[in-house]
């Protein structure tokens, strides 16, 4: 998924997904709080698959059980409306700081949702970042 959009939540707190990709996501989504306070939304069998190998990760490991708790105590998985909607709930609107204006950017495999101030100081960071980059990302140690 690529791009970037400026939908606003409705008052029940519904966001509607971006129209190129209703196709998509018009199964069961799963919205997740996400890393760096986004939200992140992933067509479920994504999300499945993301999660299988902590899924089968001993469970006596803290660090498994943390990250499971962490990543699925606040998910939700829900079933895009007629007009490509899905609401969002209060844990994850608390998480991500959103009220009506948000930015919905594209993720490869999923979409974020950022309160608009935050997406704009972290893309500048990117854009820092990433402006002059020649190295290689997945080989670092």
């Amino acid at each position: 998924m690529r791009g970037t959009f400026t939908p606003r939540l409705d008052e029940k707190h519904r966001l509607t997904l971006p129209a190129k990709y209703r196709d998509e996501l018009t199964a069961e989504v799963s919205v997740v709080c996400a890393q760096e306070r986004c939200l992140a939304i992933y067509a479920k069998p994504v999300l499945d698959a993301i999660m299988e190998p902590y899924n089968g990760a001993p469970q006596t490991r803290r660090e498994v059980r943390e990250y499971q708790r962490w990543m699925l105590a606040r998910a939700e998985d829900a079933v895009p409306d007629r007009q490509g909607r899905v609401t969002l709930n209060g844990s994850q609107l608390h998480w991500a700081g959103l009220e009506k204006e948000v930015v919905v950017i594209g993720a490869g495999n999923r979409l974020e949702v950022w309160d608009p101030e935050r997406w704009n100081e972290y893309a500048a960071r990117l854009d820092d970042q990433f402006e002059d980059f020649d190295g290689d990302i997945l080989t670092r140690p």
